[in-house]
């Protein structure tokens, strides 16, 4: 992936699907039970993991996020 291009990340909803401008990389504040977050690329979701458990330890929710290997990339699921 060339370093001066900035991935846009996708949020899925269902059924409505829309995409969110990079500076606001990781919207989990909007995220709804059952809504994910998709990456192409393993590091990237990675870094978005550790980034819904930040964010839920800095926010003192009850949330939960979980990573899934779909066929064609990852997802970070809120599963609760």
């Amino acid at each position: 992936m060339n370093r001066f291009i900035k991935p846009m990340l996708t949020i899925t909803k269902s059924p409505e699907k829309f995409d969110i401008p990079v500076r606001h990389r990781y919207v989990f504040h909007g995220m709804e039970i059952g809504d994910s977050l998709f990456f192409d690329d393993f590091k990237l979701a990675e870094n978005a993991r550790i980034a819904a458990i930040q964010f839920v330890k800095r926010n003192r929710l009850c949330w939960k996020f979980g990573i899934r290997k779909m066929h064609d990339g990852w997802r970070i699921f809120r599963m609760v």
